[in-house]
């Protein structure tokens, strides 16, 4: 339950909403002006994401924080923002034509050349792109092709003699010389590419290593002619939603909850994944999880100047505890857990897209080590600050990277049992092979806009045939086999597509879920890694997601086309799912024994042994529960007569879990 469900209903609640984006790298050109037209009917009041929906988580938040402080035209702008980044830019010699979207991405020096061969790949058909990666890895690496090359002629020199010059000799050995020649140059040529190949790979890997496995850091690079990089675009973008300076402090998290951080006025919260840790984690961070620390050393290749400022601010008068320092043995700072902690950096460590942007380094001290143990004890042990000062911890490098890698679109995380307005979720995905996909109008004829319409609608959901390749023009009739290389590549992307979605994917047949999922198809060539999209198709994307805002308001608020039946019907089939589930659960109380079994058990317990209140709290509570399971009526056939009935199917489950 989020704070919002802690207070008293506002007459306004009604136009008040929630809003989860899901994550894609480019398609979040779609979500600019479906915020925009949402906030025309709604006010957010909480609002989340993973990787690019937590950029337009972070957008939104500023958005209607500038709203809030006077700034009315936040959202206009921020409706503006396709256009802006579909927008030309001067053409130059490394990146004629470019979009401002491409610009966003710049690698580090080191991964220069190989980013500008992989990009080759992008817009692409697989034959073209992998025809365009082969000559980017010759190019960059002549001088290992010239010298295959070279060794090649050098071999093939006797057969190719005898065939210019080979007077006399008789047609079978000028044939045999011809196929040598033939042969020793398909070899040569199959050799350059593999020397070239493994070089490129090399230095890739090398370059990744050393930039935390990104080929960008996500801060503007002295070569590129003063276009600002994604991080520095973030960080004055967000203060510019705001209201603030676009050069000073950036936009925090305290600046978003207001002076009452109980309450929160706006509550931003993104997906970030620990992969070192195998960890999924909200930020901000709730309660329970441990300290992390970072190291300016590495941050500051992250995060620009003034970010890097606002992180060490709130610690500038030092602490009392001991020194925190890597395996490398520099100091590290922790990481501000509240208020203080700026919105850009948990944007950036939400969206660290694996290989396109680095993965984000922080620290935190694992306690299951001796060393540590040891270190703490004697921390217990030292009767003054200064000589806690003088001791040691060891911290261990956790990397953060993509929240996509374990929840990509967090629709949990703001749902109450009962709402009192409605949440959102947006949802993109490949077109459906019955439907075609044309720009997106009014009436949504062109099938890019799927909501459902009544309980019935978003149930069923296509697969692909697994070992076909099917072609989008010509529908599935006109699909082709799979090589045995592709169709292993294809399920083996399929495993991960499950680890990364099956979560989401349970969603969509879920009631109470399915009906407030928007679902928004793009074409191959649409969102995703294409960042070299050209500007319609970027206006396209972006119309869909105006079109997805206008069917919300349709279904869901009172001065929408349908009067608010949306979240009328929505409300039902939630009040029935919370039926279904939790009378039933009644009955798992008074088959978990009498209430005096448990009720022994607060007697023992510290927690509530030292307050009576808590504890006469938890007994009239049991004791509640024990009867209304009790009195829970029987059918004929002598079993409890349950709420199950009367649920929507499939019916969900309560289950005690961790917190993400």
């Amino acid at each position: 339950m989020h704070s919002d469900d802690q207070r008293q209903p506002e007459a306004d609640d009604v136009s008040h909403c929630d809003l989860v984006m899901k994550g894609g790298v480019t398609s979040g050109v779609i979500y600019p002006r479906l915020v925009a037209a949402l906030a025309d009917r709604y006010r957010f009041k909480n609002i989340g994401g993973t990787s690019a929906g937590a950029i337009a988580a972070g957008a939104s938040a500023a958005a209607e924080l500038g709203r809030q402080r006077g700034h009315v035209g936040a959202f206009d702008q921020l409706a503006k923002l396709p256009e802006e980044l579909g927008a030309e830019v001067a053409a130059d010699r490394r990146q004629p034509g470019r979009s401002r979207l491409f610009t966003l991405f710049q690698p580090v020096p080191a991964l220069r050349r190989h980013f500008d061969v992989l990009s080759r790949a992008l817009g692409k058909s697989r034959g073209q792109a992998v025809a365009a990666v082969v000559g980017g890895m010759l190019t960059v690496h002549a001088r290992a092709a010239l010298g295959v090359a070279a060794g090649g002629l050098l071999l093939a020199w006797p057969a190719l003699h005898l065939l210019i010059d080979g007077t006399g000799a008789s047609p079978g050995l000028r044939w045999l010389a011809a196929v040598a020649v033939a042969g020793i140059a398909a070899l040569t040529a199959a050799a350059a590419v593999g020397a070239t190949a493994a070089l490129f790979v090399r230095g890739l890997a090398r370059g990744l290593r050393d930039n935390g496995y990104g080929l960008c850091s996500g801060l503007t690079q002295p070569d590129q002619g003063g276009r600002t990089a994604l991080t520095d675009w973030l960080h004055g973008y967000f203060n510019q939603l705001a209201g603030k300076s676009i050069d000073g402090p950036p936009l925090s998290f305290g600046d978003l909850w207001g002076p009452d951080p109980t309450t929160r006025r706006i509550h931003l919260e993104v997906i970030t994944s620990a992969v070192s840790r195998q960890m999924v984690y909200s930020i901000p961070f709730r309660p329970g999880t441990p300290m992390f620390y970072y190291d300016p050393q590495e941050w500051s290749r992250l995060f620009p100047p003034a970010v890097m400022a606002a992180l060490a601010a709130p610690f500038a008068g030092g602490n009392d505890g001991p020194v925190i320092e890597n395996a490398q043995g520099r100091e590290l700072r922790p990481l501000p857990r509240h208020g203080e902690l700026p919105v850009v950096v948990a944007v950036r460590m939400s969206l660290s897209f694996p290989l396109l942007l680095s993965a984000v380094p922080l620290y935190a001290v694992d306690w299951s080590r001796t060393a540590n143990q040891r270190a703490q004890a004697q921390v217990r042990a030292a009767e003054t600050a200064e000589a806690r000062r003088q001791l040691r911890l060891r911290a261990t490098r956790i990397w953060f990277s993509d929240g996509g890698i374990g929840s990509n679109m967090p629709l949990h995380l703001f749902d109450a049992m009962l709402p009192r307005h409605p949440t959102f979720a947006v949802s993109l995905k490949p077109p459906h092979p019955d439907h075609g996909i044309q720009p997106a109008v009014a009436g949504n004829e062109g099938g890019r806009v799927y909501l459902p319409e009544d309980d019935r609608g978003g149930r069923l959901r296509y697969w692909p045939e697994p070992d076909l390749v099917p072609d989008w023009e010509e529908r599935e009739a006109a699909a082709r086999e799979k090589t045995p290389l592709a169709g292993l590549a294809g399920f083996l992307w399929s495993i991960v597509g499950t680890m990364q979605n099956w979560r989401d994917e349970i969603l969509f047949p879920t009631p109470g879920f399915r009906d407030r999922i928007v679902q928004i198809s793009q074409k191959p060539d649409e969102g995703g890694l294409n960042l070299t999209m050209a500007s319609g198709t970027i206006a396209a994307l972006a119309d869909a997601g105006g079109l997805a805002a206008q069917r919300l308001i349709a279904r869901f608020h009172p001065l929408g086309a349908e009067g608010g039946a949306g979240w009328d019907d929505h409300r039902r089939a939630r009040l029935t799912t919370f039926l279904g589930v939790m009378q039933p659960a009644t009955l798992e109380v008074v088959a978990a024994g009498a209430p005096a079994d448990w009720l022994a058990l607060l007697k023992d317990d510290p927690r509530y042994r030292r307050s009576s209140a808590m504890r006469a709290e938890a007994t009239r509570f049991l004791t509640g529960l024990q009867g209304l399971g009790a009195a829970v009526p029987l059918k004929q056939s002598g079993q409890p007569r349950t709420l199950e009935v009367g649920s929507l199917k499939p019916i969900p489950q309560v289950r005690l879990v961790p917190r993400v």
